[in-house]
């Protein structure tokens, strides 16, 4: 059972849409516990109208491709995990977060892992290959997201730099 309604979803958000107060006042006048939950309806709102805030439950598997995009994307346009599941409308921002931690622990190959305990072959399936991907593809991918990785630490530690030139500017001044 879900803990909110549609229905209160969509009376919270229309009452922030009409209203001056915050997102955190909305939170204490319905007695939500984060701010956050409020900011999100509102931008699920905005992006997909009333359907945004149906109760969905997550039924897509996600293959290693798509997570590699997704996080490509994330990096290119250094966008939150919220933006990131609104722009790819996917159910939860805890997906994408989890996806992060699975490739930060235990690296590439883990993306492309299906999901549960793994089934027991019958003999004659057990010739078979399993859809993985191959590992050019998968070399590839791991590229193309280091990549983007260096380019984010390089722009980075420029902008580090050219504020400490600022600050050594303003204090010669």
């Amino acid at each position: 059972m879900t803990k909110y309604t549609k229905q209160f979803k969509l009376h919270v958000v229309q009452d922030y849409l009409t209203s001056s107060l915050g997102f955190i006042l909305i939170a204490r006048k319905y007695r939500i516990k984060s701010h956050a939950t409020v900011n999100k309806w509102v931008l699920q709102y905005q992006r997909f109208g009333v359907k945004g805030l149906e109760i969905r439950r997550p039924e897509k598997v996600y293959d290693g491709t798509f997570k590699v995009t997704v996080f490509n994307w994330m990096k290119t346009n250094q966008a939150s995990i919220t933006e990131t599941t609104l722009n790819f409308d996917i159910s939860a921002p805890s997906t994408v977060w989890q996806w992060r931690r699975t490739f930060e622990y235990e690296g590439l190959d883990a993306l492309f892992r299906n999901r549960g305990r793994s089934k027991i072959m019958s003999a004659d399936k057990q010739g078979k290959k399993t859809k993985q991907p191959d590992e050019l593809t998968r070399l590839r991918d791991e590229n193309e997201l280091l990549k983007i990785e260096n380019e984010y630490l390089k722009k980075l530690k420029a902008l580090a730099q050219l504020q400490v030139d600022n600050d050594h500017k303003s204090s010669k001044n």
